[in-house]
């Protein structure tokens, strides 16, 4: 009998308890609840996503928590898998590539010893080889060299994936992105890649490639210049052929990731094609690599471009 009476108390508290709390899981049911703004809903039937409110407020929601965070790199590997695969393995392949193992001893041994450099020495974790050899050096979420520690001391060096390589080589946001791609792959993913340039602009793309790749190619401190080799002379329209060599890459399974949208966006005109962003100038200081004040494209704090005058 005294089990009897333990049982049926167990359930009464348990009932009660549910009861008692019904009130809070609806008040956090209703916290959660979001009101889609109608600039929202505007880009929303402008990129043909369902009409479906439940499935606007997830799109909505998922948006909402990118934009919260500053925006930041994110790596080449992202941009395969479901979306650019036949872009990434073309990539992997070219130049731009295998910018980072051209840092390692004996790599280049001819070019090096061009340029004066010490074709023997390690210069992975040279910070002026690494703002251009590598995708978003000191800036967030960019690539960290070995023996990168936290302030607790925990290693916070980027994992390097010889198969898969990512932030360790010139990846794609170093040439299509502002200051990396978080926020531009959110766009991309909501709205199957049906924005038009200027969707693209505002959340961190830039469409000036001519003018980007001279942050790197031309930099008055990259040892190889056309003084040195008429051969480092730097020509966009010969260079970009090797950016993209995509054609043998298409298979049956990545066959729906062509980008039919580009035909389209080809007859755009983006505001960094008017007007160029400013191009970062960096030098090394103290073993460190040093930007100078206001020739960084993107603002982080006031969230705003800065465009060429």
């Amino acid at each position: 009998m005294r089990n009897a009476f333990k049982i049926l108390g167990l359930i009464l508290l348990s009932v009660t308890f549910v009861l008692g709390t019904g009130e809070l899981v609806t008040a956090k049911k209703k916290k959660k609840d979001i009101k889609i703004t109608a600039e929202e809903n505007a880009l929303l039937d402008k990129w043909e996503a369902k009409k479906n409110v439940k499935a606007r407020k997830k799109t909505v929601k998922k948006l909402r928590k990118v934009f919260k965070k500053k925006v930041g790199y994110v790596g080449s590997a992202k941009c395969d898998g479901s979306c650019h695969d036949p872009y990434y393995e073309a990539w992997k392949e070219s130049p731009h590539g295998g910018t980072f193992d051209l840092l390692k001893p004996g790599e280049r041994k001819e070019a090096k010893e061009r340029v004066k450099l010490d074709p023997e020495k390690d210069y992975t974790t040279t910070p002026l080889c690494l703002r251009c050899h590598t995708t978003g050096y000191k800036q967030r979420g960019g690539f960290k060299p070995a023996g990168s520690k936290n302030k607790k001391g925990k290693d916070t060096a980027t994992r390097i994936d010889p198969d898969e390589p990512s932030l360790e080589q010139v990846g794609c946001e170093m040439c299509h992105s502002v200051a990396g791609g978080s926020h531009l792959r959110a766009v991309m993913t909501a709205s199957k890649g049906k924005f038009d340039k200027g969707d693209a602009e505002k959340y961190g793309q830039r469409w000036d490639y001519a003018n980007v790749c001279t942050r790197c190619h031309t930099h008055p401190k990259a040892p190889f210049q056309p003084d040195v080799h008429e051969k480092y002379k730097f020509d966009f329209e010969e260079r970009k052929k090797k950016v993209h060599p995509i054609d043998k890459f298409w298979n049956d399974d990545n066959m729906d990731q062509k980008l039919e949208t580009i035909k389209k966006r080809v007859k755009e005109v983006s505001q960094s094609e008017k007007t160029p962003l400013v191009i970062e100038n960096f030098k090394e200081k103290d073993g460190k690599l040093k930007f100078k004040k206001g020739t960084k494209p993107y603002n982080s704090k006031a969230k705003t471009f800065n465009y060429k005058k």
